[in-house]
């Protein structure tokens, strides 16, 4: 038997996943409809940007200290006029606003029909910034920001909030929208793969806050150094950027945070958590898209065709990694299931920055030199073709695997689609990543196209042998020839010949080998990982 550890030096510059590589399909991006509402105010330097709980949408304007509101239905765009730089921006789910105001140092809440409410930072020049909603604390509202200058993340947890109540109506101003069309620019994208060590934790250390009700502020080892965005984990730990650091996670309950390292040369700006823990954030230094496991410290970094500044980013409920490319002058997302970079140019001299998605999915942004408001849809296909439609049903053995239609997430197995008639690509996905299942299906209208797909099936007949798989942990993934057969511990009967295994952790390759197998006889591998 031949085997090589994944984790040897060379594998530490870059690992190529080969079994996601040859299932990934072409690139399904689609043309999407770019509409864009003129902010009012010139050179206004729109910042921050949410959606209220009526469509609305809400944006700060930085340089025209004004909150700008569009109601995109009416296209109207109305300006309450504040004091101070606002830049972030939260909506909160009864419609009331709070922002960050950088130059005046504090937090400022407004009800847009009526009266506001501010609280300053204990911190002078601290220069608040980034703003984010956590789902509890102690607070009667509950938020996090970043203190760019000041090298600290704050939570702002009010107790009570007092706001007069005159009634204000701003008069609108009517902003007719333009349109345009945008292509995809597609670029497959092979992940850089830099394992971490799972029995080595990252540093921790004790950062003990000070408290001026409402705020609480931790500021990070080392001493004070630029602190960009901030984001709450569904664990309740607090994430954070810094200028030349390691990404930082807090946990607020016992003051302790771990350091957790990334590749030399990486400098982390926007950050996010996904609902299964891992961190995605922007490197402005390569450019890329990456993405840090916290349980084993993996982390892989998907390079930006033609990028220069990624700068924002939001996920989307079928996973893929949305982000604004200041420099760049775009928009794009990161399919990590096919891994493909999508890309929307807007033209020269816009600068998206922060961006969110509203009900339906459609991403909404600011462009600071542009000075407009945004919105991108997808732009969908002609009607259905002549001849109605079908129905597409897919089974799997196991089931719970992930379905990808077209590239869209479109449930687990089994699965029952009524479709358009038509040629679709067809993708499986186990632990809703690693593509184990590829094929193009046509559904016929007035018709049912069944899909079974048993991964691990019965060998071929001739002569045959046994493989028992045994891992240190167990648990493992087993993949064989490229397709998923178990976790381990496991047997299976193969052909006689040589078979490639390889290990996963989720979706984090452990270890790969050439094992030959000899007709009649049985074949024990055991691993222990690292």
């Amino acid at each position: 038997m031949q085997s090589r550890f994944v984790r040897e030096a060379a594998w530490r510059i870059v690992l190529l996943f080969t079994v996601v590589g040859a299932l990934t399909a072409a690139g399904l991006g689609q043309t999407v409809e770019l509409t864009r509402w003129a902010i009012p105010t010139p050179n206004s330097l729109p910042y921050g940007i949410g959606i209220g709980p009526d469509g609305k949408v809400y944006f700060t304007e930085f340089n025209g200290n004004k909150i700008g509101q569009l109601d995109p239905a009416a296209n109207e765009i109305r300006e309450r006029s504040v004091s101070g730089g606002p830049f972030g921006l939260v909506v909160s789910p009864s419609g009331s606003l709070f922002y960050t105001l950088s130059q005046a140092n504090a937090v400022e809440t407004l009800v847009f029909t009526g009266g506001s409410g501010r609280w300053n930072l204990p911190t002078p020049g601290a220069t608040p910034q980034a703003l984010v909603a956590a789902p509890t604390g102690p607070g009667q509202v509950n938020l996090w920001l970043t203190e760019r200058d000041g090298g600290k993340v704050a939570r702002f947890a009010p107790a009570q909030i007092l706001v007069t109540l005159p009634l204000i109506i701003t008069p609108p101003t009517m902003v007719p929208p333009t349109s345009v069309q945008i292509p995809a620019v597609i670029t497959p994208t092979l992940p850089e793969l830099h394992p971490g060590n799972p029995l080595l934790p990252p540093p921790i250390a004790l950062l003990m806050p000070g408290s001026s009700p409402p705020f609480t502020e931790w500021e990070g080892v080392g001493g004070p150094r630029l602190t960009y965005r901030v984001a709450v984990a569904p664990d309740g730990r607090i994430w954070f950027t810094q200028e030349a650091s390691p990404l930082v996670s807090l946990d607020p309950g016992s003051n302790t945070a771990l350091y957790h390292g990334l590749p030399a040369g990486t400098q982390a700006l926007g950050v996010i958590v996904g609902p299964n823990g891992w961190v995605w954030f922007t490197d402005t230094s390569r450019p890329a898209i990456g993405v840090l496991d916290p349980t084993t410290g993996d982390v892989r970094l998907w390079r930006i065709p033609g990028g220069i500044q990624p700068f924002d980013l939001v996920r989307d409920s079928a996973g893929n990694i949305w982000f604004t490319d200041r420099a760049a002058n775009a928009v794009g997302y990161l399919s990590p299931f096919r891994n493909e970079i999508v890309m929307y140019p807007l033209g020269p001299n816009v600068h998206p920055v922060f961006l969110v998605l509203d009900s339906d999915e459609r991403i909404w942004f600011t462009a600071e030199r542009g000075n407009y408001v945004g919105r991108l849809a997808i732009v969908p296909a002609l009607g259905p073709p002549p001849g109605g439609t079908g129905v597409l049903e897919i089974n799997s053995t196991p089931p719970g695997l992930h379905v990808l239609i077209d590239g869209v997430l479109r449930g687990v197995t089994p699965l029952s689609l009524t479709l358009p008639a038509g040629s679709y690509n067809v993708q499986l996905l186990m632990f809703g990543l690693i593509p184990v299942w590829s094929s193009t299906e046509v559904v016929v209208a007035g018709t049912t196209r069944t899909i079974n797909v048993q991964l691990g099936g019965a060998p071929p007949s001739g002569g045959e042998g046994t493989l028992q798989v045994n891992s240190s942990p167990a648990g493992l993934a087993v993949h064989i020839d490229g397709t998923y057969r178990g976790v381990t511990p496991l047997t299976v009967s193969l052909s006689a010949g040589t078979h490639t295994v390889q290990l996963y952790s989720g979706a984090t390759l452990r270890w790969q080998g050439d094992v030959q197998i000899t007709a009649g006889t049985t074949q024990v591998i055991q691993i222990t990982v690292w």
